[in-house]
C-alpha cells in the first residue's frame, strides 16, 4: 500500500514537472516580457535594462532559467514578482486561501444540494420534484457561467442585498469575531452560488441516472426483500453505489470551479488567484505567472488524488484489488 502511494506521488511529481516545464517554455516563445515594457519607457535607459536583465537572470539560456527556477522553488523561493516588487511566495500566500475558500464553498453547495436531491428525485421518477431538479438543471447546464455572474452583480446592484469586491467591507476585516465572519460570507455567497450553480445541473443528472442504474441491480431487489426502510435503502445501499462514477470524475469538476473560479474573481471583484494571475499575464511578470501556475496545477492534481482516495475508502472492491 505504502509502495503504491510513493508510486503515485513520484507520478503526481513528473506531471507537475511536464506542466512547468511546457508552461516556461510557452512563456519564454512570447514575444518581449517585462522589461520589454519598460524598456518603451523613454525614462528608462537602456543601461537600466540591461542591469534589469542580468539581475534578474532574463540573460541567461531558457533552459539556464527554468534550472535555477526549480533549484530556487526546491528551498522554497519562487521569485520576485516585477509588478508588484514583493516575493511571488508572498502574493500567493494571500490570495491562495481566497480561492481555495471560494472553490471549497461552491463544491460543499453543488455536491451537497445536487447529490442528495438527485438521490430521492430518482427513487421517485418523474414526481413534481424530480421533474423541477431535471428543469432546473438543464436550465444551469445551458446558461454560461459568465452571464451567471452577470446576472449576480445585477442582483447585488437591484437589491443591495450582497457586496461587490473585495471579501471585507472597510474595516470588517479588522472587526474579527462574528460580525467579521458574517461580512466575509455576505462576501462570498453570489460568487459561491454562481460557480455551484454552474456545475449543479451536470451533478444532479449523473447521479440522478447512476442511481436509477443501480435501483436495477440484483443487489437492489434483494435488499428492498429484506424489508428495509426506505431511508436506509436509499443512503445505504443507493447512494454509496451510485456516487463511485462521480467521485472519478471529483477531480475534472475541481479543475472547472478553478477555471471558473478565476473568472468569477474578476465579475465580482474577489481577491484570489484570478484577478492575480491575469495582471501577471497582462504585464509578462514570468515568476508571478509561474508561481500561479505551480499552485494551480498542485491543487489540481491533489484534488484528483483526494478522489482516488475517496473511492479507495467508499468502495471495497477497490480496495480488495489494491490487497492483491
Amino acid at each position: 500500500m505504502i509502495r503504491k502511494i510513493l508510486t503515485r506521488l513520484l507520478h503526481l511529481a513528473v506531471v507537475l514537472l511536464g506542466i512547468l516545464f511546457l508552461s516556461f517554455l510557452l512563456i519564454h516563445m512570447a514575444p518581449g516580457n517585462f522589461l520589454s515594457q519598460m524598456a518603451m519607457n523613454p525614462q528608462v535607459s537602456p543601461e537600466i535594462i540591461r542591469r534589469l536583465n542580468v539581475l534578474y537572470g532574463l540573460d541567461k539560456p531558457f533552459y539556464v532559467q527554468f534550472l535555477d527556477w526549480i533549484g530556487a522553488l526546491f528551498r522554497g523561493n519562487l521569485g520576485y514578482s516585477f509588478s508588484y516588487h514583493v516575493p511571488v511566495v508572498q502574493l500567493l500566500l494571500s490570495r491562495i486561501p481566497l480561492t481555495l475558500l471560494l472553490t471549497a464553498s461552491a463544491v460543499c453547495l453543488s455536491w451537497g444540494v445536487a447529490l442528495p436531491f438527485a438521490v430521492y428525485g430518482a427513487s421517485r421518477p418523474n414526481g413534481w420534484l424530480d421533474r423541477t431538479l431535471t428543469g432546473f438543471s438543464y436550465l444551469s447546464i445551458s446558461i454560461p457561467s459568465f452571464f451567471l455572474a452577470l446576472l449576480g452583480v445585477l442582483l447585488a446592484g437591484a437589491t443591495g442585498w450582497f457586496p461587490i469586491g473585495g471579501a471585507h467591507n472597510v474595516g470588517g476585516a479588522e472587526s474579527g469575531g462574528v460580525a467579521g465572519w458574517l461580512d466575509l460570507l455576505r462576501h462570498l455567497t453570489l460568487p459561491a452560488l454562481t460557480l455551484a450553480l454552474g456545475s449543479f445541473g451536470v451533478l444532479y443528472r449523473l447521479m440522478r441516472s447512476s442511481v436509477m442504474e443501480a435501483e436495477s441491480k440484483p443487489f437492489f431487489a434483494a435488499a428492498r426483500a429484506r424489508g428495509l426502510s426506505p431511508s436506509i435503502l436509499r443512503y445505504r445501499y443507493l447512494f454509496r453505489n451510485a456516487v463511485n462514477p462521480l467521485i472519478t470524475l471529483f477531480g475534472m469538476e475541481l479543475g472547472g470551479l478553478l477555471s471558473g473560479a478565476a473568472f468569477v474573481e474578476m465579475v465580482y471583484g474577489w481577491p484570489g488567484m484570478g484577478r492575480l494571475m491575469l495582471h501577471a499575464v497582462l504585464t509578462e511578470d514570468l515568476y508571478l505567472v509561474m508561481g500561479g501556475i505551480l499552485a494551480g496545477s498542485a491543487m489540481l492534481l491533489l484534488g484528483n488524488m483526494l478522489a482516488d482516495g475517496a473511492l479507495y475508502l467508499l468502495d471495497p472492491r477497490i480496495r480488495e484489488e489494491g490487497s492483491k
